[in-house]
């Protein structure tokens, strides 16, 4: 049920932030899903001690989100800067 949930958090969290950057490329839109199931998994995990098929602590789900908003804002600042050059 924790993969599922940490799934599902990613995705909308990659979503979102393609609807923050106002992006309307589908292959930024999909490289920012990505990016956010990638950090949601990896962090959502390792605070969840590794557990998968059991249940998701609260503390888990708000480190999964914190972590996505901190992966999003960076790749977004990454991209920014790296326009301007």
């Amino acid at each position: 049920m924790a993969l599922i949930l940490l799934v599902i958090i990613g995705v909308l969290a990659g979503w979102f932030g393609s609807i923050v950057t106002r992006n309307e490329d589908k292959y930024a839109i999909r490289r920012l899903i990505l990016i956010a199931l990638a950090a949601s998994l990896v962090v959502g995990l390792l605070v969840n001690g590794g557990t998968f098929l059991g249940s998701l602590d609260w503390i888990a789900m708000g480190a999964a989100v914190l972590a996505c908003a901190v992966a999003l804002a960076g790749y977004h600042f990454y991209m920014k800067r790296k326009a301007e050059a």
